[in-house]
């Protein structure tokens, strides 16, 4: 159970243990109970707090796939897992591994990696967590990921602008994934309320449908350039590198991830505040609202005669 479901159920079993005290009154015995329990209730309900983020996250499913709280379609679960776990560990990759590839493996894939652990009833929910291990800073980058996940999803279901927002620090690979995820929600003519932490995002059939168009209506163009300038450096630990064209204009963005951290060092050193050419994979997304956004991924980079 997540931190907003578990928050959720104590204010409801607050708000009956108020309607019971009400009735009973000045009742001397139970009036008193009553009192003790809807104390109790509002302390554990102040022990949780807001805006919190967890490495668990819980997909309620609705509609056509579902026999009301009894079960699930064994086919709808396994085709829908596959790609929410696979946008979870490009996500993970890009945010805390600094480089999320179009395919192959993605770095830090152990870390990101979910079990399937229980399954809530209600609607009929499947909860997966985090593989356990001891590294504790691994289970907070996770709950970051599961958070950002989640209002992706929602912005999705949202609005053409919402969702162009919220790509803006999301890779390519994270909205081919996305688009997977609610293409088998879609024509599933499934419901969907995903919570992660205090994250929740809800959508009935239509409005699961409806973001599965405005997914695949985002379009990603990717093609190679050079570019001349001085190459400002690179920040081994974010993978990231800066870049000042002629015109004086910043190109910021990602190491390729077939560079080694030995390589991307000797670039630093041979090319640092130098006139140069940027060998760079240049991505623009055009979403459905004639917004676009553009990324760069540094290949290389070449001297000039």
């Amino acid at each position: 159970m997540t931190s907003r479901s578990l928050r959720d159920k104590l204010k409801a079993q607050l708000a009956d243990t108020r309607r019971m005290r009400e009735l009973a009154g000045d009742h001397p015995l139970m009036g008193g109970v009553f009192m003790e329990r809807e104390r109790e209730l509002e302390e554990q309900i102040a022990s949780i707090p807001l805006g919190v983020k967890e490495a668990r996250t819980v997909l309620f499913f609705s509609g056509e796939p579902v026999q009301g709280s009894e079960g699930i379609d064994a086919s709808f679960a396994g085709r829908v897992l596959e790609p929410f776990q696979s946008m979870v560990m490009a996500d993970y990759a890009d945010r805390f591994h600094g480089v999320v590839g179009t395919r192959g493996r993605r770095a830090g894939e152990a870390d990101s990696r979910l079990l399937l652990t229980a399954l809530p009833r209600g609607s009929f929910g499947l909860e997966l967590t985090k593989a356990e291990n001891d590294e504790i800073f691994e289970e907070d980058q996770l709950a970051d990921t599961l958070a950002h996940v989640t209002r992706l999803v929602e912005s999705a279901a949202e609005s053409d602008e919402d969702f162009a927002v919220e790509l803006n620090e999301t890779a390519p690979r994270v909205i081919q994934n996305l688009r997977s995820f609610l293409e088998v929600v879609a024509k599933g003519n499934a419901g969907l309320r995903l919570e992660s932490g205090d994250s929740r995002c809800t959508m009935d059939p239509i409005r699961a449908s409806e973001a599965f168009e405005r997914v695949s209506a985002t379009i990603s163009q990717t093609e190679t350039v050079p570019v001349r300038g001085v190459f400002k450096g690179v920040l081994l630990e974010s993978w990231r590198f800066d870049f000042l064209n002629e015109d004086g204009h910043k190109i910021s963005g990602k190491i390729d991830e077939n560079l080694t951290a030995d390589q991307v060092a000797q670039l630093n050193r041979d090319f640092f505040n130098q006139r140069c050419a940027a060998i760079l994979d240049k991505t623009i997304v055009l979403f459905r609202n004639g917004r676009q956004r553009t990324t760069y991924i540094l290949k290389d980079l070449e001297p000039i005669e």
